[in-house]
């Protein structure tokens, strides 16, 4: 059957996006897509479609209101306080500066060593017993703090489930105050210089941001109910395979990262048997959604455009289509486009209440 090539994949954007990067440097990354393009061109199943032009859409709210524009403001002001030192043990909330070094087996180790760094105590940034140990803590204090990292521990899976010491010395401790909106509070956060063009462009920000959010909900809407109305027959081995491919890319992917599969339900808190629906699920998707397009795009007599080769490559993070195409190889490459082209023609003849 023709290939998908990305993890996770989230319906609309599987049929033309290569592999989410998920921790993976350029070689890893290039290295898991060449291996899981290759295959037979084609499905065993047939697909006959339903609706496909003049599916009805509830329109999605742009609207962005002056109260979500007050929101962001406020998060906006928490996020960047004021800081001002304080003469007192530290609390839940402060901000308490430190050097510290990370201790293994009587070694520092690697990523385990900063100087000056600030802290919140409370935000969970470090593993568990760290932030809690410098509760109390004041300005000059050394201490040594013996912890045990986690098992799993993504970051860093030599050191899951170890016990470390770490020595640190508490340079300051400081207040947290929510600053005031004004001009120099502006210019501190970004580069514009009053307040109402700070606003404005935060505005237009939240309105792009929904914009696109109302765009996929529509698109998830569109694709959703093209496939529910289409009838699918002898898919049951496209769907098996899409599903194995779809488990072996995320188990190839978790093990680049030093995680097990064990780890990483661990980590999303589901057991084996969720995990495999899920995945069974988005494999009988993906299938469906791809042999929809197709023959969306072979009924309708489509031609690839520059527009959807630059749409290609704009999704996979590449310059040009040509680097796709070298990437995923060429059958791959002008399959994406093929699936972005049915996409934007379903979208296009769509009507939008």
């Amino acid at each position: 059957m023709r290939r998908y090539v990305k993890i996770c994949v989230c319906g609309i954007a599987a049929a033309f996006v290569l592999a989410s990067g998920c921790g993976q440097n350029q070689e890893e990354e290039t290295t898991a897509v060449q291996e899981e393009t290759s295959g037979e061109e084609g499905f065993s199943g047939q697909v006959e479609l339903g609706q496909y032009k003049g599916v009805e859409i509830e329109q999605a709210d742009r609207t962005v209101t002056d109260e979500e524009v007050q929101t962001a403001v406020q998060s906006r002001l928490v996020a960047n306080p004021d800081l001002v030192e304080v003469d007192r043990p530290a609390e839940n909330g402060d901000t308490v500066n430190i050097d510290f070094v990370g201790i293994h087996d009587g070694e520092a180790f690697d990523g385990g060593t900063a100087e000056d760094y600030d802290l919140v105590l409370g935000s969970g940034s470090f593993i568990d017993g760290f932030e809690d140990g410098l509760v109390g803590a004041t300005k000059g204090q050394e201490l040594s703090l013996e912890l045990t990292f986690p098992d799993p521990y993504v970051n860093n899976p030599d050191l899951a489930g170890e016990d470390v010491v770490f020595d640190v010395t508490v340079n300051r401790v400081e207040e947290s105050h929510t600053p005031e909106l004004n001009d120099a509070f502006v210019q501190r956060i970004s580069d514009f210089d009053t307040v109402d063009a700070w606003e404005a462009d935060l505005r237009s920000q939240l309105e792009e941001t929904k914009a696109q959010q109302a765009e996929t909900q529509e698109e998830n809407q569109l694709f959703d109910a093209v496939v529910a109305d289409a009838t699918f027959t002898g898919i049951d081995g496209d769907v098996e395979e899409e599903y194995q491919r779809l488990t072996s890319q995320n188990e190839n992917l978790l093990s680049l990262q030093g995680v097990t599969l064990d780890q990483y339900l661990q980590i999303l808190g589901i057991d084996q048997a969720a995990y495999e629906e899920s995945m069974r699920n988005q494999a009988d998707y993906n299938v469906k959604l791809e042999m929809v397009l197709q023959e969306v795009y072979t009924q309708e007599n489509l031609e690839i455009g520059d527009e959807a080769r630059q749409a290609v490559a704009e999704a996979n993070g590449m310059e040009d289509f040509d680097a796709v195409a070298e990437l995923a190889g060429e059958a791959d490459a002008q399959r994406f486009a093929r699936n972005w082209t049915a996409m934007e023609f379903l979208k296009d003849n769509a009507v939008y209440k």
